[in-house]
């Protein structure tokens, strides 16, 4: 890769970058809030709302996430919905994504001690209280490291949103391949997704430091 290479390529590396980051910071938060959401409802053991909510985990599971960004971005436009590409990209993951960290809630909710639950019965707190007080916080704080993991995969995932035409870092590097028929560019975007999931990691073990319980 020349320097005049380089300089012409400058940009477009650098809002890939930036849409990267950008869209995986608010894929993450949209994320492990619809997954929260989900994983509360589920709680309640309503016989017809968990169900759906069961079969949408499965399905968003059980899928390739890039049939899911082809249904949203090609897909819904027929049915008279028409996003913005990064806006698909979002949706598609956060409903992917969302899923796994609904199940992720789930299965720890059924590792709460029942000793827990039930001396919140015994002081009166109805089924809501005891889900917003006690079984959401606790699920919660044990899902962190495996939440930083759902984390990084997220930012993996935006490496889809070349299939939608959104120039994020992938499609950063594809644009300088084409032209310059030069795999170097693929090096630099490498080292730049590393740097993106060490930060995620860095975060998220500060984050799972913060919210331990002294005992």
């Amino acid at each position: 890769m020349t320097s005049v290479q380089f300089s012409n390529w400058l940009p477009i590396v650098l809002e890939g970058l930036g849409t990267t980051a950008l869209t995986s910071v608010i894929a993450i938060c949209t994320a492990v809030i619809w997954g929260c959401i989900v994983a509360m409802l589920i709680a309640f053991n309503n016989k017809i709302l968990s169900g759906i909510l069961r079969a949408y985990v499965s399905v968003f599971r059980n899928s390739p996430l890039l049939v899911q960004l082809f249904f949203i971005f090609y897909g819904l436009p027929f049915l008279g919905v028409t996003m913005p590409a990064t806006v698909c990209g979002i949706l598609g993951i956060t409903l992917n994504e969302g899923a796994f960290i609904a199940e992720i809630l789930r299965g720890s909710v059924k590792n709460i001690p029942k000793g827990e639950i039930e001396a919140a019965e015994s002081l009166g707190l109805n089924r809501a209280q005891i889900i917003r007080h006690i079984i959401f916080p606790l699920s919660f704080r044990s899902s962190i490291p495996m939440i930083t993991g759902q984390a990084s995969i997220i930012i993996k995932d935006t490496s889809l949103f070349s299939m939608i035409m959104v120039v994020e870092l992938t499609r950063a590097a594809n644009v300088f391949y084409a032209k310059f028929y030069n795999t170097t560019s693929f090096y630099i975007v490498a080292v730049l997704y590393i740097l993106l999931f060490l930060i995620v990691t860095l975060i998220g073990r500060n984050v799972e430091k913060r919210s331990k319980v002294i005992r």
